[in-house]
């Protein structure tokens, strides 16, 4: 027997045993987290009816009366029964004199009671579902082998062995963005953003701009024909192409939704929107700018601008900016981009991606989706988290029926 054997049947039990060791570890890992997964199921039927229960209480709510101060426009129908109920202020009592609340009291009180009970039960089950799911990822966490030894001290040592990983590391060296094409924007690994700093995400695409022709907008008249539409894609095709590249999806995907949205209102139309709501979010104003009629009516963050209408908040996912937390400059920095043309384009198109991503076709070349997950694609990017909603689920099969179109004007 050869003086290696020894060692050799060593290394292979080591193996043996590292091996049992990952597979046990992460298959308690995969049993918690498809145990949380039911939770969030349940948690999510809870959530629905809850849901439900509200919006019985607040159809029931409304056929006796309406929110007239601002601070009952700005409360969840539970709030607004439990004011109606007690009485918070002389205008909330001067509101409800005209108000008979009898008639609807038994149902209204019911409604309530259930959408609590709901609610309560979807945040119990939650809370409950990850304390587990937690509490057993960490100690399958520290029951994994450690993999430090031999001829390195740590991990990280390994990129001097591995070609890849040093090619990678030299690229991510002179820019922070450095990801594989279609992977999805990088804004949560990017430096924090300075209150009046422009984003690593929007110099990049400033930056590739510089190298392509200057984009034809839409501001004053926007395409109302498909001829328009087939016209501005074409007059923009060359900035599409290094979108669709720059966000690792097909052309045909970017000019698809440029097809689908540049027809929309003016953009002066869009200002006044965004003056009125951002006025109404004055504490002097006498409505809450979810109450303003009509269009005007809802979040200031959720107005979209440009020639490819995209709200702000999103905008700012995209670029790299804290939704939660804009700054007025930032928020500048923000409807500046969308509404120049060149700009608005690549955002748009890093939105689609990020959309991809969070979907269950996220692994599928962007040129190998079939119809059914397009169509989807669109109905994501037209309804957000309500994408499956009938009007989201028309703009998706609109979205995948004109692509044919958008393909022929990007020729």
């Amino acid at each position: 027997m050869s003086k290696s054997r020894e060692p050799y049947d060593d290394r292979l039990r080591q193996a043996r045993d590292m091996i049992a060791h990952l597979a046990e570890g992460y298959d308690a890992a995969r049993k918690a987290l498809l145990h949380y997964s039911a939770a969030l199921d349940t948690a999510k039927a809870h959530y629905a009816n809850g849901k439900a229960a509200e919006q019985t209480l607040a159809d029931l709510i409304a056929q006796v009366g309406q929110a007239v101060t601002r601070t009952a426009q700005e409360a969840e129908p539970m709030r607004q029964w439990e004011d109606m109920r007690g009485t918070t202020g002389f205008l909330d009592w001067a509101a409800e004199l005209t108000m008979d609340i009898d008639d609807i009291k038994d149902d209204a009180n019911r409604a309530h009671d259930q959408a609590s009970s709901d609610f309560g039960n979807a945040k119990t089950v939650e809370k409950d579902a990850r304390d587990d799911c937690l509490a057993t990822l960490r100690k399958a966490y520290k029951a994994l082998p450690d993999f430090r030894g031999g001829s390195f001290a740590d991990a990280k040592d390994l990129l001097d062995s591995i070609p890849a990983l040093r090619k990678e590391a030299g690229e991510a060296r002179k820019d922070p963005l450095t990801r594989l094409e279609g992977s999805g924007p990088k804004a949560e690994f990017a430096p924090p953003v300075g209150k009046d700093d422009v984003s690593p995400a929007l110099w990049v695409i400033r930056m590739k701009l510089q190298d392509l022709p200057e984009a034809t907008g839409s501001y004053w008249i926007p395409p109302l024909s498909n001829e328009g539409r087939a016209e501005w894609i074409s007059a923009n095709k060359d900035i599409i192409n290094a979108a669709a590249k720059h966000s690792g999806l097909t052309p045909e995907l970017v000019a698809g939704i440029a097809w689908q949205e540049v027809g929309g209102q003016p953009g002066p139309a869009d200002d006044i929107t965004d003056s009125v709501r951002e006025t109404a979010e004055q504490d002097w104003f006498p409505v809450t700018p979810e109450n303003l009629p009509d269009r005007l009516g809802g979040d200031k963050d959720e107005t979209s601008f440009g020639p490819i209408a995209i709200q702000v908040r999103r905008g700012a996912e995209v670029l790299g900016y804290g939704p939660e937390n804009l700054t007025g400059s930032q928020r500048d920095q923000i409807e500046a981009a969308l509404q120049d043309p060149g700009q608005n384009i690549f955002i748009a198109s890093e939105y689609l991606a990020m959309l991809k991503a969070e979907s269950d076709f996220a692994d599928v070349p962007a040129d190998q989706m079939t119809p059914e997950q397009r169509q989807e694609l669109g109905a994501r990017y037209n309804g957000g988290p309500y994408w499956q909603d009938g009007s989201a689920q028309n703009y998706g099969k609109a979205f995948d029926g004109n692509l044919k179109d958008a393909r022929r004007a990007l020729e």
